[in-house]
């Protein structure tokens, strides 16, 4: 099963995050939308098997890996 990134990327003034190719919340700061996104990604393994990430896509076209489940 392929495993299914939850992607933070700054927007114009907060932070955009998105569930695969799908833009999901909008975050003044970035702290709220890495919780946030753990917490879907965490919960969504837990409760349902899918093996999921959570990135942060830096300016520099870099990603960097916050957690990973399964």
């Amino acid at each position: 099963m392929p495993r299914l990134l939850f992607t933070i990327a700054a927007a114009a003034s907060g932070w955009q995050l998105y569930e695969g190719q799908y833009g999901r919340n909008w975050f003044d700061n970035l702290g709220d939308a890495r919780e946030n996104a753990k917490l879907l990604a965490a919960t969504l393994h837990q409760h349902h098997g899918i093996p999921t990430a959570v990135v942060i896509e830096m300016p520099s076209n870099e990603a960097i890996l916050l957690a990973r489940h399964g």
